[in-house]
């Protein structure tokens, strides 16, 4: 920033000292001296006001018009050449105030460098390296096998590609609503199998299909989920083909009520579906699926996640040796749906 033009800054300094006559300082010296405290005792709201308005002054004329000390009598050349200030203290009173024009430089008003932004949830984490949301959710390129056509192939995979988004990824289906969407893109007769268990719990319960966090247990955080892994076809006997799916899915979560209580849940999900013709259609149907939780609770049977926080007491605590959520080689399909982890 620069300040006004300095005939402008002459002016308005003119008008600032025109206020004060060498007989009016004099007595408002006096006056400030005569209300100051004894040794002991504390000052006064007079004495403080008059020491803030004596700053203000002096601070400014210093800055911009140094001249203007000597005619005021604070400061007087010494015998060497060097200017004296005179201490005790000055009063003024309210006068034009400088406002200095911004020009797109840093000046005599600049504050600092502005803070960095917060790291973020997955700060220290591989996540942070991630795809977000559906960007990771990666396909292969698409070509004939199984007796499918590229063409049929490419579809197969992009109903495969919107199943896992539904599933993990919807925003409903994430805070536990009804997932529609999901449920919308499965094949018919499967359809009406998952809607009919969804809320069954248990061994036969449909929702442990989905990332659902259980009701008033968790609150994500912000609108990215990171994702990473991969998807393979391969030909399928009988004929078509079989798509497998290995993904991790990184959600922050936070306590309810409790913004700042952030954790991760991450989900090492596998999946399989098969893609072939039926009557002259194309079929996508979800095969298998499994899932392995890393820092969330173990005892509830309902289907639902419930994350688990720091410090937290209630719920089972994970089993197994502990390892690493981020590695996707060591697999899901034998262990525990929540695993220990040795950090999320």
């Amino acid at each position: 920033m620069r300040p006004a033009d300095p005939d402008d800054i002459d002016a308005r300094f003119e008008a600032l000292v025109a206020q004060f006559g060498e007989d009016e300082i004099r007595r408002m010296t006096a006056a400030a001296e005569s209300v100051a405290s004894p040794p002991g005792r504390r000052r006064g709201p007079a004495v403080l006001a008059v020491i803030a308005g004596l700053v203000v002054l002096v601070g400014l004329v210093v800055v911009l018009r140094p001249d203007v000390l000597e005619r005021l009598g604070i400061v007087r050349p010494a015998a060497g050449g060097e200017d004296l200030m005179i201490s005790g203290p000055v009063v003024a009173r309210p006068g034009p105030l400088l406002t200095p024009i911004p020009d797109g430089e840093e000046g005599l008003f600049d504050h600092g460098p502005v803070p960095a932004p917060s790291a973020g949830p997955f700060a220290g984490t591989p996540a942070v390296d991630y795809a977000d949301g559906e960007q990771g959710l990666t396909m292969p390129a698409a070509r004939a096998l199984g007796g499918l056509t590229e063409k049929e192939v490419g579809q197969a995979l992009q109903r495969v590609r919107r199943l896992l988004s539904a599933a993990h990824l919807d925003p409903a289906t994430v805070r536990g609503e009804r997932p529609e969407e999901f449920a919308r893109l499965l094949h018919p007769r499967q359809r009406e199998e998952f809607l009919r268990h969804l809320d069954a719990g248990g061994p036969s319960g449909t929702r442990s299909w989905l990332f659902s966090l259980a009701p008033d247990t968790a609150d994500p955080v912000g609108d990215v989920v990171k994702v990473s892994g991969e998807t393979t076809v391969s030909e399928r006997a009988g004929g078509g083909v079989t798509i497998e799916t290995d993904y991790l899915f990184v959600h922050p979560v936070s306590r309810p009520g409790a913004p700042l209580t952030v954790t991760r849940v991450v989900e090492h999900h596998r999946s399989e579906f098969s893609a072939y013709r039926e009557g002259g259609k194309l079929v996508v149907w979800l095969a298998a699926d499994k899932s392995a939780l890393f820092g969330a609770n173990c005892d509830p049977d309902d289907g639902f996640v419930h994350p688990r926080f720091p410090g937290d007491p209630r719920g089972a605590r994970p089993s197994g040796a502990p390892v690493d959520p981020y590695d996707r080689v060591s697999g899901v399909s034998a262990g525990p749906r929540c695993p220990a982890a040795l950090g999320t």
